[in-house]
């Protein structure tokens, strides 16, 4: 299978995996291509490289993905606490991209992975049982954390 039949599939089957996903399972999504977009940030910092597009897809999906879904009237101190967290981290990237300063995602990244592995924790005790076997087909746990399965 050459590149081009081989990128055409994966996106295909991400874009399978959101349209077929639980509420709970597209904040994994989000908080997985969070990750992976401060992850390439640092490393195109790191090798003195523009990282102007990681760090803007990073942002979006804090401001569309996560403090959009924030039901702060059911959420309440939870919702409150999370946003005033997403807004913390806005403003750490912002200036480790104003200092150019990779170290100052360390901690973003980390904060990102423990919210990730809650909410991965959230859906398997949700799904019981019987659902594990579907949420495993859906999200992987690796490493490097939440993925979703293509």
């Amino acid at each position: 299978m050459n590149a081009r039949n081989l990128n055409a599939y994966r996106n295909l089957a991400a874009q399978t995996a959101v349209s077929e996903a639980s509420p709970i399972e597209l904040i994994v999504i989000v908080y997985k291509r969070l990750i992976d977009n401060l992850r390439l940030a640092q490393k195109a910092m790191e090798e003195g490289r523009e990282n102007a597009e990681y760090v803007s897809k990073s942002l979006d999906l804090i401001q569309k993905g996560l403090l959009a879904a924030l039901d702060h009237d059911k959420g309440g101190e939870i919702s409150q606490n999370l946003a005033s967290l997403y807004d913390w981290a806005i403003r750490e990237i912002l200036k480790s991209r104003l200092k150019n300063n990779s170290e100052m995602l360390t901690g973003v990244i980390e904060v990102f992975r423990n919210l990730e592995a809650a909410w991965v924790e959230i859906h398997l005790m949700r799904s019981g049982a019987e659902g594990v076997e579907k949420a495993s087909s859906t999200v992987h746990i690796s490493a490097a954390g939440a993925i979703p399965a293509v």
